[in-house]
Formats: structure tokens, C-alpha cells, sequence
């Protein structure tokens, strides 16, 4: 009951960050290892538990939801077909294979925080920002945490757009990404739903929050907490899985 308890609590604090600026799933995954869960069942747990938070984060705009969805729907939907073959990779993969490769992408999710992307514009950009979301979205599916601050890179290097509303886009692209693999997810048989339902009440709650006051929560607090948790848990798996 306790462990149900703190995976509640840890989810309000993710849902916050998620609604912020995205990331926060760097620290719900290592909790959910953290309680004895596989590194299959603890990745598709999380994405089930997190998920949501991207959706309430919306609720302070969602009368610009159409609109969003008629400026974003193409990387919408290169996203979901990644995210979908990503979710299929995960289940299809001998569970060894991705055991060692967890340290490896928890690493790469915390590198992303320090990587600055820097705006461009030219003839070439729509293709590599379909590349960037595509890629983005294979990795959803088949991890997750990370994904949200890869996704707000990828649309930052368009200097067209308005700074103000790409935390907004971020979630919108993010949220509908994720449901679709969530899908293939839940008919998987792998997820603890005992701790999917703790993780998912407290992202909702911490999401609300997060997506209202998304501007006022200094970007150095959030990168500094979740990059000192991304290395230690990244390290922390290095000695479990390749050094015990």
C-alpha cells in the first residue's frame, strides 16, 4: 500500500513537470524499477500512468484545441504511426535485449535536457522536423521519458512559431502520440494496473496544475531535477544490469 502511496505522490510532481515543459517521466520509470516491476512492465506502466497529464495540461486552452490540431495535425500523425511501431517493438523485443539497452536510453532522455536546439529555417527544415518527430515518436513507443522535451526541440527550431505556444503544442502533439501506443499497451498484459491507477490520479492532478502555470516555474529548478535524477537512476541501472 505504501509504495501505491509514494507512486501517487512521485506522479503529482511528474504531471507538474510534464504540464510545465515535459520530462518528467525520467523520474516516475526508475520509482516504478524501484518497486520490483520489469523493465517492460515499469516502461509501459509509466506511459499508461502519465499519459493523462498531458491531456488536463490542455484544459486551461482547450478552446484552441481546433486549432492546434489544424496547425500540428501532420506531425500528429507521423508521430502516432512511430509511437504505434515503437509500442510494437517493445512487446516483440526478447525482454534481455531491452534490459540492457534501459540504461542506454534513460542516459540519452538526460542528455536531452542540457541539449539546446538552436532555431532554423530553410528549404530542408519540414523534412528533418518529420524526421525529428518521427523519431521522437518511435521512441515514445518504445520508452518514453524524455519524449516531451525531444518533441519541444524538434518544434523550437521553427522560428516562425510563437515561443508561448509551443509548450502548449508540445503536450497536444505528446498527449495524442501517446494514446495511441497506450492502446496496444493495455491489450499487452504487462502493465500493474495497481500502480498504472496511482501514477495516473497523481499526473492528472499535478498535469492540471502544471499546464496553468506552465510559465512561472523557473526552466533551471526543473532541468536541474530532472537531469540529477535522470544520472543517478541511468547510473544506477549501468550497476544492476551490466556490473552486479
Amino acid at each position: 500500500m505504501l509504495e501505491y502511496i509514494v507512486i501517487f505522490l512521485v506522479g503529482i510532481l511528474v504531471g507538474a513537470i510534464n504540464g510545465l515543459a515535459g520530462g518528467g517521466s525520467v523520474i516516475s520509470y526508475p520509482v516504478l524499477l524501484a518497486t520490483g516491476m520489469s523493465p517492460v512492465s515499469a516502461a509501459i506502466s509509466n506511459a499508461l500512468g502519465v499519459t493523462p497529464a498531458n491531456f488536463f495540461a490542455l484544459i486551461s486552452v482547450r478552446h484552441q484545441l481546433r486549432e492546434f490540431f489544424h496547425e500540428y495535425k501532420k506531425l500528429i500523425y507521423i508521430s502516432i504511426v512511430g509511437s504505434v511501431t515503437g509500442a510494437f517493438l517493445l512487446l516483440n523485443v526478447p525482454p534481455g535485449v531491452f534490459e540492457k539497452m534501459v540504461p542506454f536510453l534513460l542516459l540519452f532522455a538526460s542528455f536531452s535536457f542540457l541539449i539546446k536546439a538552436k532555431p532554423i529555417r530553410g528549404a530542408r527544415h519540414d523534412l528533418w522536423e518529420k524526421i525529428g518527430i518521427a523519431a521522437s515518436g518511435l521512441y515514445c513507443g518504445y520508452f518514453g521519458p524524455g519524449q516531451g522535451v525531444m518533441v519541444l526541440a524538434v518544434l523550437a527550431r521553427d522560428v516562425r512559431r510563437d515561443p508561448k505556444r509551443l509548450n502548449t503544442a508540445k503536450n497536444f502533439v505528446v498527449g495524442c502520440t501517446s494514446l495511441l501506443s497506450n492502446i496496444v499497451y493495455v491489450f499487452s498484459g504487462r502493465a500493474v494496473w495497481p500502480a498504472v491507477i496511482s501514477l495516473l490520479v497523481g499526473a492528472s492532478i499535478g498535469g492540471t496544475y502544471g499546464g496553468r502555470h506552465a510559465a512561472r516555474m523557473p526552466a533551471a529548478l526543473y532541468r536541474a531535477l530532472i537531469t540529477t535524477v535522470g544520472f543517478g537512476a541511468s547510473l544506477w541501472l549501468f550497476w544492476k544490469y551490466y556490473l552486479a
